[in-house]
């Protein structure tokens, strides 16, 4: 997990919380101030070369670390401000890392976020939904994304 400033107090109550619950956890967030572009680097980096299954990342609004994420490989990132859709970004969208803001998002709040994140598996607990569908869902954006990286070269050789 990582944060820059407006998002440290938020992260700090998440990483007791979890760690409290036993889950292993990696700060990434320097002594010093760190840009929220940086820590969600950081952490996306991680994330995406497999170092650690899931990550959190924390800023005050929680859409610029999202934004970030969002650019590496293999990379999910939901930006969440509620319980509901933090496990939801699990079950729909397989999503590996959780954003919120510093600004938006209560550590109470947070806590059960994190924790309703974490216990949600991808396809399993929504009824009427077929898992095979979401299965293949999440599978047709990773195509997209392979065309995009793809795409994104070639302008780059122009």
């Amino acid at each position: 997990m990582g944060a820059d400033p407006f998002g440290a107090a938020l992260k700090d109550a998440v990483k007791s919380a979890l760690i409290e619950d036993g889950v292993s956890v990696v700060d990434i967030t320097g002594k010093k101030k760190q840009n929220y572009f940086d820590a969600a680097s950081e952490v996306a980096i991680s994330v995406s070369e497999g170092k650690c299954d899931f990550g959190f990342l924390f800023c005050g609004t929680g859409m610029g670390v999202s934004l970030v994420a969002n650019k590496f490989k293999g990379v999910n990132c939901a930006l969440c401000e509620c319980e509901e859709t933090a496990r939801l970004s699990r079950v729909i969208n397989n999503a590996n890392i959780l954003a919120m803001g510093g600004m938006v998002v209560s550590p109470y709040m947070g806590v059960r976020m994190a924790r309703a994140f974490l216990e949600a598996k991808f396809a399993k607990g929504l009824p009427g939904v077929d898992p095979d569908f979401l299965k293949a869902a999440v599978k047709r954006v990773g195509e997209i994304e392979e065309s995009a990286i793809e795409r994104n070269f070639k302008s780059l050789k122009k």
